[in-house]
């Protein structure tokens, strides 16, 4: 065989090691839920995420966790596999906002300094993290828009302890399940121009997001979930038969096989309780579901400027309750559906089992797949930094060895073809030289970028300025340099004194600061003022 071409298949072959070290062929979202525990791994390919496993398994007491994680991940090779893990708990909280517009290196003190703003509870304890999703004008302003995430620092830890150090997973990232379930809503979310309400039913938690088309517009917890149906129906009621009063076991069984009976259908349930009672004791969760919904519609009209929700989309354990769709429908007026996070995936044969019974509760360990790799992280920064650093010392060891290597076939393609590779290097020389030119423009870029780094956003001032400037003003001069503006112009009224005014305090209300008059003298025709002035950019 040709020595170049046996040069050419080692290199390709040490360069393909160093490529695979670090590879993960596998995704894994993971949602530990109160009541189940739910698995979704994906698998990459040229055209994109499979779903390769999804499972779903009940748990009854806390004792189950372990177990139960342990045989889930069992034949998963956990060096190969990406795991995100979606959390949730009552601070468990996500947001859209806005941002002031900075340096991206001061945006996450900003964020951190704002976010007593953002949550309708303390963060002092809590790990955060943001996404930006892009930049947005307000009032001629610009700022960025975020998506920003909280979660108490317990809460993290505690997920940590449980898969660390009993089961033996290292997570690559956290997400919340509000965020998670966004993921799900953009993978469904392909008609433009509509919204949609997602809502996950759990056992002690309900997240609701509105999204127009696939950009989230709105995230809010209810504080109405499965247990709440269950407690309810737990309470003492007397009717002719007697006292009745259902244990947690028996209200959890009547709900799930009975559900939301009809008001025309009365009979008595294990000869215990009427249908009349289970609907009666029901109403008030009932009640109160909706009417946490429809004010979350309600914030949503009043900011989109009576914006219309086309459909409400129901995923997590709480929306298989029987005649919960028909109930909401009926309630909001609107179109209610059971979710299918599994609807547009690319899906391997044998991936899931009983998929009509468990798709719906899968939504949140399938989001957690779908999350970006440089989105929202609520890791710990010192967890963020330790992978980074394994990675980074793995990479170089990968390297040196595959260096040392290349160096032996480099050795001993040179004592073959020593003349090749000198017309190679000559080559090279000149390639290198050639480029100098272009080396050098681009140090002077680098150091005119930070010149201008400080400078402020001129286009949004010219903006402001040409929104407040009054149709008697014409400026003549305009000097800029170091956040200060001097302008020179000529006012044109019968009131001329009093319109300069006007103009200098309409600066000082807007983005300008500091504004003075400089001089003002009447021309000589006497029906307009020359004047001068100063100010300063904030």
């Amino acid at each position: 065989m040709d020595t170049k071409v046996i040069f050419k298949e080692k290199i390709d072959k040490i360069l393909g090691f160093i490529r695979s070290a670090f590879r993960k062929d596998f995704i894994i979202g993971l949602d530990i839920g109160v009541s189940s525990i739910k698995i979704a791994q994906f698998t990459k390919k040229e055209d994109g995420l499979h779903l390769v496993k999804a499972d779903l398994r009940e748990i009854k007491e806390e004792k189950e966790i372990i177990p139960v994680l342990k045989d889930l991940f069992k034949g998963i090779d956990l060096k190969k596999s990406k795991i995100i893990v979606s959390i949730n708990c009552p601070k468990t909280a996500f947001k859209i906002a806005k941002a002031p517009y900075m340096p991206k290196a001061e945006l996450r003190d900003g964020i951190n300094l704002e976010a007593k703003n953002y949550f309708p509870f303390p963060t002092d304890d809590s790990l955060l993290d943001y996404e930006i999703l892009g930049d947005v004008v307000e009032k001629g302003i610009r700022k960025y828009e975020v998506a920003v995430s909280v979660s108490p620092k317990p809460t993290i830890e505690n997920y940590l302890s449980l898969l660390g150090k009993k089961v033996g997973i290292k997570p690559a990232s956290f997400v919340p399940s509000s965020y998670a379930l966004q993921k799900v809503a953009k993978e469904l979310s392909a008609e433009e121009g509509k919204t949609h309400c997602f809502v996950d039913i759990g056992k002690l938690h309900t997240e609701l997001i509105i999204c127009r088309g696939r950009d989230l517009l709105f995230s809010r917890k209810i504080p109405v979930a499965g247990d709440n149906f269950t407690k309810a129906m737990t309470r003492a009621l007397v009717s002719d038969r007697g006292r009745t009063e259902l244990t947690v076991e028996e209200a959890e069984k009547i709900k799930q096989e009975t559900g939301i009976p009809s008001e025309a259908d009365s009979k008595i349930i294990e000869d215990k309780i009427s249908t009349t009672q289970v609907l009666s004791m029901l109403r008030t969760p009932l009640e109160q579901i909706v009417s946490e919904t429809e004010r979350c519609f309600d914030y949503y009209r009043e900011e989109s400027g009576g914006g219309k929700i086309d459909s409400l989309v129901l995923f997590g354990g709480g929306a298989s309750l029987g005649g919960l769709i028909k109930y909401l429908s009926e309630a909001l007026g609107i179109e209610v559906k059971l979710g299918d996070p599994l609807a547009r995936l690319k899906i391997e044969e044998n991936a899931v089992s009983e998929r009509e019974k468990v798709a719906h509760r899968l939504e949140l360990a399938i989001g957690a797949s779908l999350t970006e790799a440089k989105g929202i992280n609520l890791l710990p920064a010192e967890i963020k930094e330790e992978t980074k650093r394994v990675i980074k010392r793995g990479t170089l060891e990968a390297i040196a060895t595959a260096t040392i290597l290349v160096l032996v076939f480099i050795y001993i393609g040179m004592r073959i073809q020593i003349n090749n590779f000198q017309k190679r290097i000559t080559v090279a020389e000149r390639e290198l030289k050639s480029l100098q030119p272009q080396l050098a423009e681009v140090k002077d870029q680098i150091l005119a970028d930070k010149l201008l780094a400080n400078e402020p956003h001129w286009e949004d001032i010219f903006k402001e300025l040409s929104n407040i400037i009054p149709d008697n003003i014409y400026l003549t001069e305009l000097n800029m340099g170091n956040k200060l503006i001097r302008m020179k112009g000529i006012a044109t009224s019968a009131e001329k004194d009093e319109l300069l005014s006007q103009f200098i305090l309409t600066l000082g209300k807007g983005i300008f600061s500091n504004v003075k008059l400089v001089t003002s003298k009447e021309l000589k025709e006497k029906t307009a003022n020359e004047f001068e002035l100063t100010c300063w950019v904030d």
